[in-house]
């Protein structure tokens, strides 16, 4: 069982990322919201991009938000993170009518988060997204393992290039049944 006060702290940690996020979406000139629901779709936040791209009208996500003091950086500056198994089962799935991001923001040990700078604020943090579409399920019982590009920004770049692959339309699986043999 976690104490108390560590659950209250991975709240306020939580919370957060997720504001973090918000924030650069808006700096981006992006629209983001809540989902409507309770985080029982594993999605914290949803971005849009207003107007037209890659043939869809505002391309849209659901992003889950990971905020954590343990985002490790490898020697490729790709970053790796332990997801527990429920948010990566849910994230893998193909069949969301919006698809879905993992989104993980480091933040540091030490708990400062913001700095106040003479020519304004900064906040203090780093992270990347992922897909996890398609992926395998995992033979772990609590946490899988998971690869975050570094090339998968949390700025205009790398929020635009999000939208521009996952937010727009594609097409629908179509079942492998042979209607010639059906009558």
């Amino acid at each position: 069982m976690v104490p108390a006060r560590e659950r209250e702290q991975n709240t306020l940690q939580g919370d957060f990322g997720e504001a973090w996020l918000e924030v650069v979406a808006a700096g981006c000139g992006l629209l983001h919201g809540r989902p409507a629901t309770l985080d029982l779709q594993k999605a914290d936040v949803q971005l849009f991009f207003r107007g037209i791209q890659n043939g869809t009208y505002n391309p849209t996500v659901l992003i889950q938000v990971k905020t954590t003091v343990d985002l490790r950086r490898q020697a490729n500056d790709d970053y790796s993170y332990d997801v527990d198994v429920e948010t990566y089962d849910v994230l893998r799935r193909n069949d969301h009518a919006v698809r879905r991001i993992l989104v993980v923001i480091g933040v540091s040990k030490d708990g400062e988060n913001v700095r106040l700078h003479a020519d304004g604020t900064l906040l203090v943090g780093r992270g990347a997204w992922v897909s996890l579409e398609g992926l395998p399920a995992s033979d772990n019982a609590k946490t899988q393992v998971v690869r975050l590009p570094g090339a998968n920004t949390l700025d205009p770049p790398g929020l635009r290039l999000m939208l521009s692959t996952y937010g727009v339309r594609r097409s629908t699986p179509v079942p492998g049944v042979d209607a010639w043999w059906l009558s």
